[in-house]
């Protein structure tokens, strides 16, 4: 009994073993729980259903479940089918017995199946925001996921899902029009994170690759970060668009380039983009920058595109403003040219600071530039610059050094220009060897071979004018200084604090003097020596025209000289006068200086009542006389003029005392020798006396009439009368 027993007891364990054995290796099929799994996954969602094939069961006897596993699964949401691989879960034993169904562990396969569906469906059994989100985005691709879920006591999904996946030929609408095509990337999900590993994407033709492409779920936001690349491709406005970089002041056309770039960025739960950072190096192998129209006016060979080439480049964008520090090559005419930058754009606002290094550039002369450097050319050549240039809250600035070359031989400048709001700011320091410098008011012109530094700081503002603060030219012995120089919009003189001379002129006269301002228009000239000859000639010559206007304001100008030349030859001593100057003309003059012997020189202007009187006396009237060419051989004699006039019409008088002519071949010209309207007639004699010359005439606009002009000498007296018109009309009657 105790045998069969015994018998019966082996053969039921025996029985039994090999069944577990053959649960735990070969399982069984059946379709018991295909009810209850259905009722399952409807519990989480009423839209979805399943169509299950047999389940093979496997027994896990070590963990007390059933490996549960079917293949060739269809998930139908929506009417939306996705075919799945396979399925597999562990049930626990204690289902069997309690016949309640408990799963702790749930796998899915797919096959392909379009990503969109399978997110939608995802998004339906885990009720995750940012599958929401994915879903929204994604318009096609293919996918292959293994999804593994794990279940509570309860049967609730917990929070540790994991998702693997491969994407074939997706296109994802991510913002802004902005699509990317060709989509392929292997997916890691993790609890909250998103994992996206060997991306490939194109997006407006320009093909990008990453390594890695993290997103984190964070309270509220998703957190995105990642690392994309791209190879040599061409940069259009729909990328730079995508970082908003595009702008007006930016005319970069036909970039090609390559990139390193890191990003983040957070969405909140309308999809909105915020806190975008992107920090990317990037090579551009060649690129071309449209010149603004403003170029034109100022340089004379720059093409109209702007090359670069061989540029690297690292910028950051953040908080809506970009910045990026680079270096390459630039060229502006001929040459290829090294420059660096850095700039940054903050809001609509871009600054800019660049170097660069100028093999050469030509600039057009601007107007003149002539009336200082007489033999300059149209186009000014500079060479081998360093140049600094720098643009700030719409303020810009040019700081530089190198050669330049106004005639035949390269010079040295060093510059400094700054544009602030309507005012230009400028400092120049220029350095002439074998380049020509004249300055025609105080007869200068710099020696040949001279070496002459010329240095200069100021303002201008167009709408006011020009405010020189320092003028300084120094060669060899030659020193010509100004301080605060004010030229208002028309090109008149408005003030200045000094000017200091001390400079051999053009006729190797030594000059010495300053002027300088005392309180408003009043101004005073001392100095040891001045020479005088050309500025007598000038006068003696003018027109009262609108190119005499020079001062805006009325002035007083106080005169203390100790030597003046009045010609090449003649001197004059103590020259001490006043000279008041009302609407660009003398208004009032008292002006006297010592000849040797002590003779004497005198000038007088006074005006009352609109009547102006003008005096002079010379003891010595060659030194005015001989100025005229058609008067040859003038020699000894001393001068008196008077002049009375109103109303634009004069009347004038001139005696000549105890003179003689060596050249006199016809009466038919006449010597009009007024300082301010004319005041002689002069007839060519050979080796006459006379004892005395007196003219009586009358100005009335260009016509001097001459009422009686007589020379009365030891061997011939003269009478004459006739007109004498500016345009070198002249009429004369002899008596």
């Amino acid at each position: 009994m105790k045998k069969n027993i015994t018998k019966y007891l082996l053969i039921t364990f025996g029985a039994l073993f090999i069944f577990i054995i053959y649960l735990s290796l070969i399982g069984i099929e059946t379709d018991k729980f295909n009810e209850k799994i259905k009722n399952k996954l409807s519990q989480n969602n009423y839209q979805l259903d399943i169509q299950l094939k047999k389940i093979k069961l496997t027994l896990d006897l070590l963990n007390f479940k059933v490996n549960a596993k079917t293949i060739g699964t269809k998930l139908i949401y929506k009417k939306k089918i996705i075919e799945l691989e396979s399925i597999k879960t562990k049930i626990s034993l204690n289902s069997f017995i309690v016949n309640k169904f408990v799963s702790s562990n749930l796998v899915v396969s797919t096959r392909s199946v379009l990503l969109k569906d399978l997110v939608r469906l995802t998004r339906a059994v885990t009720n995750r925001t940012e599958l929401f989100f994915l879903e929204k985005l994604i318009e096609k691709g293919y996918v292959i996921i293994d999804l593994e879920l794990n279940f509570d006591e309860n049967g609730k999904i917990k929070k540790d899902y994991k998702v693997k996946g491969l994407l074939k030929d997706g296109k994802i609408n991510l913002l802004n029009n902005q699509n990317f095509e060709n989509v392929n990337f292997l997916l890691n999900i993790k609890n909250d994170t998103f994992n996206f590993n060997q991306i490939e994407f194109t997006n407006n033709n320009i093909d990008f690759f990453s390594n890695n492409i993290k997103i984190k779920k964070n309270k509220k936001e998703i957190f995105v970060e990642g690392n994309i690349e791209n190879k040599k491709s061409k940069l259009n406005n729909k990328l730079l668009n995508l970082i908003r970089l595009n702008s007006e002041n930016i005319n970069f056309e036909d970039i090609k380039f390559s990139s390193n770039n890191n990003f983040s960025f957070n969405l909140n739960n309308k999809f909105k983009l915020k806190n975008l950072i992107i920090i990317s190096d990037v090579l551009v192998d060649e690129s071309k920058y449209i010149k603004p129209n403003l170029l034109n006016d100022y340089f004379y060979e720059v093409k109209d595109a702007i090359y670069l080439k061989d540029h690297k480049i690292n910028a950051t964008y953040k908080d809506n403003n970009l910045s990026f520090k680079g270096s390459g090559k630039i060229q502006l005419e001929k040459e290829f040219d090294e420059i660096d930058y850095s700039i940054s754009k903050i809001g609509d606002k871009i600054n800019f600071d660049s170097n660069i290094k100028l093999s050469e550039l030509k600039v057009k002369n601007q107007r003149n530039t002539k009336k200082f450097f007489p033999e300059i050319k149209k186009v000014i050549n500079l060479k081998d610059h360093q140049v600094n240039i720098k643009y700030k809250d719409n303020n810009l600035s040019f700081k530089g050094s190198g050669k330049i070359q106004l005639e035949k031989e390269f010079d040295e400048i060093d510059y400094s220009i700054s544009k602030i709001g309507d005012k230009i700011n400028f400092v120049t320091n220029l350095i002439l060897k074998k380049t020509s410098f004249k300055i025609e008011n105080i007869n200068y012109k710099k020696d040949d071979n001279s070496r002459l530094q010329l240095s200069a700081s100021g303002n201008y503002v167009k709408t006011k004018g020009l405010e020189l603060d320092k003028l300084e030219i120094i060669a060899k012995d030659d020193k010509i200084k100004l301080k605060k120089l004010l030229i208002d919009r028309y090109k008149k003189i408005i003030k200045f604090d000094e000017i200091n001379l001390n400079y051999l002129d053009i006729e190797n006269k030594k000059n010495q003097f300053l002027v300088k301002r005392k309180e408003k228009n009043n101004y005073e000239l001392n100095g040891s020596i001045l020479n005088a000859n050309s500025l007598i000639t000038d006068l003696l010559k003018s027109k009262d025209d609108k190119h005499s206007k020079i001062f805006r304001n009325n002035l007083n100008l106080n005169l203390n000289l100790a030597e003046v030349y009045i010609d090449d030859k003649n001197i004059v001593k103590n020259l001490n006068g006043n000279f008041y100057i009302e609407n660009n003309k003398i208004h009032q003059a008292n002006i006297s200086a010592l000849f040797n012997n002590n003779e004497s020189l005198k000038f007088t202007v006074n005006t009352s009542n609109g009547e102006k009187v003008t005096t002079l006396f010379s003891s010595r009237a060659k030194p005015l006389v001989k100025r005229y060419s058609f008067i040859k051989g003038y020699e000894e004699g001393y001068l008196d003029f008077y002049s009375s006039k109103f109303n634009n019409n004069s009347k004038s008088k001139l005696k000549i005392y105890n003179f003689k002519l060596k050249e006199l071949p016809v009466l038919t010209k006449i010597l009009t020798l007024a300082s301010l309207q004319g005041i002689a007639d002069l007839l060519s004699g050979e080796g006459i006396r006379f004892d005395e010359l007196e003219m009586n005439f009358k100005n009335n606009g260009n016509t001097m009439t001459i009422d009686e002009l007589y020379a009365i000498g030891p061997a011939i007296s003269i009478l004459m009368s006739g007109y004498v018109d500016q345009n070198k009309l002249i009429s004369l009657e002899e008596h």
